[in-house]
């Protein structure tokens, strides 16, 4: 049974303030994304700008969460959502710092997969509530790496099926198939998108990133449940989901290290890969419920 938090007025007020602020400015980003995208390129720094305070007002926001918590807010779908936009949001500005202007296209599909993230975070589905940390869960060291690492392989397999979905709009608008629109918008849009080269070189980067903390976070994951539960592996749905994620991008790793694969075949990889990690995430929770439902 969970124990709830009583947090004060105020203290609820800002904290709720930072996410309604938080939401707006990843709105305004994604749509000054898009303006970019559509052949405005005075808008793609601005676009950045706003994605910029984005990030800064939702680490305010996580910041406010865990004082009001009084630990960090890891735990359950709402605060590991809110975690996990976080993480998407700083990955996709460093790489974008590296790249820009070509990679300012980019957010245009980065942010609404981080506006799904938030909606479902935020939805109501999941519980918003402040509540004190179930017993097993009480061991901070392996609580903060298991989780973080988890939030950061996250961010990496979220932007790398950023990155895949524009490979395959950009595959679309070069065919030759009769369904390929032939407005001036569409050929702005093709004309703004990332080389072929440039999506796959990042997306195998964005890959490596993650697939690295995925595989701390199924060790620290070992660890910390032998801790707790007196195993290290218990064939638990979540641990089991997550293993499968961790399989799906090492066949990707290993097909473009050893056998140099490119173009569709990889692609299907890392939308296969998005769709386990997301299966990971949301739907274990809801159908196949274990020992890591924490809410």
């Amino acid at each position: 049974m969970p124990v709830f938090i009583e947090v004060p007025a105020t203290a609820l007020l800002v904290e709720r303030s930072l996410f309604i602020l938080a939401t707006v400015l990843f709105v305004l980003a994604a749509l000054s994304y898009f303006m970019n995208l559509a052949g405005k390129r005075e808008w793609g720094p601005f676009a950045s700008l706003l994605l910029h305070g984005a990030l800064f007002v939702q680490t305010a926001f996580l910041v406010t969460r865990g004082i009001n918590v009084n630990r960090v807010p890891f735990v359950g779908h709402f605060e590991f959502g809110n975690l996990f936009i976080w993480a998407s949001t700083l990955l996709y500005l460093w790489m974008e710092r590296r790249l820009r202007p070509v990679f300012y296209a980019v957010g245009a599909f980065l942010t609404p997969v981080v506006l799904v993230y938030l909606a479902y975070a935020h939805s109501g589905i999941v519980s918003a509530e402040h509540r004190e940390l179930p017993i097993v869960l009480r061991f901070p060291l392996w609580l903060n790496i298991h989780v973080s690492t988890s939030v950061f392989a996250y961010a990496g397999f979220s932007l790398a099926f950023a990155l895949g979905l524009i490979w395959l709009l950009r595959l679309w608008l070069t065919g030759a198939s009769k369904f390929v629109p032939k407005g001036n918008v569409w050929q702005t849009i093709k004309r703004e998108l990332p080389s072929g080269s440039v999506l796959e070189e990042n997306i195998y980067t964005s890959i490596a990133f993650g697939f690295f903390f995925q595989t701390a976070m199924i060790i620290s994951g070992a660890i910390w449940a032998d801790i707790s539960w007196g195993r290290f592996w218990g064939w638990d749905p979540k641990e089991m989901w997550s293993l499968i994620t961790w399989f799906v991008y090492a066949v990707y790793l290993h097909a473009r290290l050893t056998r140099q694969w490119q173009g569709p075949k990889v692609i299907l990889v890392v939308v296969i890969g998005w769709l386990a990690m997301m299966f990971t995430w949301i739907g274990v929770a809801w159908l196949l419920p274990g020992i890591h439902s924490f809410g």
